[in-house]
């Protein structure tokens, strides 16, 4: 992937577009920052795909459809999707019976040794 800023963007538009249409992908930086990213409708789409795939696996797997949306959204990090794949009452259910089971070792008799 090269990255180029935008004023090369826009005095070379035509050729980077013809360059992405045979398949190269071009970050563009504004002030050292990427604001854009040219790539082929071929690469596009595939990329669309993927994260498609990707929705309906996390779905599948039981994650919260409102959560994927705020991450969609930019609202919430990716990265905390990966904590809600148990809807909310099996999280729960699961906290209950970790601190329910820490209790019961907790009233055992100590060993003497």
């Amino acid at each position: 992937m090269t990255t180029i800023k935008i004023a090369e963007a826009k005095s070379n538009f035509s050729e980077l577009v013809s360059r992405a249409a045979a398949g190269e992908k071009f970050v563009i930086h504004r002030r050292g920052r990427a604001v854009a990213a040219l790539v082929s409708p071929a690469e596009l789409e595939r990329l669309e795909r993927i994260a498609n795939m990707a929705h309906r696996l996390a779905l599948a797997l039981g994650q919260n459809a409102e959560l994927l949306k705020s991450v969609e959204r930019r609202e919430v990090h990716p990265a905390m999707a990966a904590f809600g794949l148990w809807a909310d009452d099996e999280f729960e259910s699961l906290t209950d019976e970790i601190y329910a089971n820490r209790d019961a070792a907790a009233s055992k008799p100590g060993l003497d040794l």
